[in-house]
């Protein structure tokens, strides 16, 4: 039986506080110029007047950005604003996973996936620390869930609604996670057996309701044929063209390049590798590195593999039945959201839900365990393996989180990001962005090339460009040139090594790469060895 309302109560309070305090140590540590870039230059764009779609480029749905813009608005342009919303995220993600797993596990098992979520937080450190759309849009999904197996539970219609308002938000966030939990809802109903047309028209005017609302918002703005095509035409074949990652081998041998070890290493262990440090003791080779990428994929697949098993061999009669084979749906088709990328950082994001199917399937067995003859051994055995697994994960996450620390210990000493990062990033950022700042009066636009989006939030200078060149799509190559000499930018801080997940710079963008050479001059340098940015300035300016 579900715990009563006061200790319920009491519980979430414990979840919420345990999960701030998890993440306090590393919130702010570290700058990641390409993501969070993006987001905060966008949200900086939006501040200034201008519509998302008809005058800045991405290839997302627009929530996560206004979101972004609004905290600003609220609490003051500081990427620190951002990490904090994102602590609270995070936090809400481990609330939504307790009172899942309450509906689908005893207390007993309960309590695994708000804990095993807060050490993956910390595992994956930086990824699910900065505000991005994809764990905006799983929370989202995820109170989508709980207000399904809410209605599935009382038959109330004000639950379906706020599960549709739920989704409709999910939706906007990110176009693929709404689609898959919209139909994992609609799957989630049927095998739940309240599928009924009032049902199913509540969780649809729900999911309607801001939708619409957006999309009325965005055609008054002239933009609404513009977010259709960057969202909806042009998003497929560019993430096929830029993203096309297939899942790791789970038995076979790993490739041996760099391009793998980068997308598809835990992101602890890669954190560790290239700085050539050990965790616990522990060298970080490639049997190690391996054996990580093996347990990850592996183990999300089994999961998967078991939630079926469960959600199938569950007994009619059983009051859980409906929840159960919900929430394996669920489960089953946000995983789908991995692709065509299936690298590391997005299986983290697709886990949370896998989590809820691990502690459903733990609390069968141990269940089935509990009935059989001759079993008390196998039963203790179970339970000693998952406190066994959650304590070693936070034995090593305290130690990450300690690393972490060391890693990244001096304030980077600019207005808009109270953040503190490695000496070798403050370099960077603070030379690069000390270069724009003489280099551009306020308000004058400058260009940075190919994925530093940070630099023109950090700096107050607003981009040349529709383009931030980190979401692909229908990146306009010869528009990004003309634009920059239509605006005479005079002044460019351009990074000659490509992030590794894509082709190089003078592939993807060769007008682009070409102006750059011939009618820019270097005349600055930041940083050293292979973190080395070029600050340019406009060959007539430059004399």
């Amino acid at each position: 039986m579900p715990p009563g309302p006061v200790r319920s109560g009491a519980w979430s309070v414990l979840v919420l506080a345990a999960a701030v305090a998890v993440q306090l140590p590393i919130h702010d540590r570290s700058l990641v110029p390409l993501d969070e870039g993006q987001l905060a230059a966008i949200a900086a764009r939006l501040a200034r007047g201008q519509v998302l779609y008809r005058d800045v480029y991405t290839g997302i749905f627009p929530g996560v950005y206004h979101a972004a813009a609004w905290l600003f608005a609220l609490f003051g342009d500081d990427l620190l604003v951002l990490r904090r919303a994102q602590v609270g995220v995070n936090a809400l993600t481990a609330l939504c996973l307790w009172q899942l797993a309450r509906r689908v596990a005893a207390p007993a098992w309960a309590w695994l996936p708000p804990v095993l979520y807060l050490e993956l937080v910390v595992l994956d450190f930086p990824g699910l620390s900065m505000l991005n759309y994809s764990p905006l849009a799983m929370l989202l999904a995820l109170a989508a869930l709980l207000g399904l197996l809410r209605f599935l539970e009382r038959g109330r219609r004000s639950d379906a609604l706020l599960a549709g308002l739920a989704l409709g938000a999910c939706a906007l966030v990110k176009q693929n996670f709404g689609a898959l939990a919209g139909l994992a809802l609609l799957g989630g109903l049927v095998l739940g057996g309240r599928a009924s047309a009032a049902a199913i028209a509540t969780l649809a005017l729900g999911a309607a309701a801001p939708v619409v609302a957006a999309a009325v918002a965005f055609a008054a703005a002239g933009a609404l044929p513009a977010l259709v095509d960057a969202t909806l035409l042009s998003i497929g074949a560019s993430q096929l063209e830029s993203f096309h990652d297939p899942l790791p081998p789970i038995l076979g041998a790993h490739p041996d390049d760099p391009r793998f070890v980068f997308l598809y290493t835990p992101a602890a262990l890669f954190n560790y590798l290239v700085r050539g440090e050990r965790l616990l003791g522990l060298a970080i080779s490639p049997a190690l590195r391996g054996a990580a990428i093996r347990i990850a994929y592996g183990g999300a697949l089994a999961t998967l593999f078991a939630g079926a098993l469960v959600a199938l061999a569950t007994a009619r009669g059983d009051p859980r039945r409906g929840a159960l084979r919900a929430v394996a749906l669920f489960a089953g088709a946000l995983f789908l959201g991995i692709f065509p990328s299936a690298i590391w950082s997005h299986l983290a994001f697709v886990a949370a839900p896998l989590l809820v199917v691990l502690a459903a399937a733990a609390d069968r067995l141990d269940a089935r365990l509990a009935r059989a003859a001759r079993a008390a051994g196998a039963r203790a055995a179970l339970r000693v393996a998952a406190a066994a697994l959650a304590l070693a994960g936070g034995l090593v996450a305290v130690r990450i989180s300690a690393d972490v620390v060391r890693w990244y210990p001096e304030p980077l000493g600019i207005a808009r990001a109270r953040l503190r990062v490695a000496p070798e990033q403050r370099a960077l950022l603070r030379g690069a962005t000390a270069f724009l700042e003489r280099c551009a009066g306020p308000g004058e636009p400058v260009f940075a090339a190919p994925d530093l989006p940070v630099l023109y939030f950090l700096t107050d200078r607003p981009n040349a460009t529709r383009y931030d060149l980190v979401i692909p799509g229908k990146v306009g190559d010869a528009a990004i040139v003309e634009a920059l000499q239509r605006s005479g930018t005079r002044c460019v801080v351009y990074n000659p090594r490509m992030y590794p997940q894509f082709r190089p710079f003078a592939e993807l963008f060769p007008e682009v790469s070409h102006h750059l050479e011939s009618a820019y001059h270097r005349v600055a340098e930041f940083g050293s060895g292979d973190n080395l940015w070029y600050g340019l300035v406009r060959a007539e300016a430059a004399r």
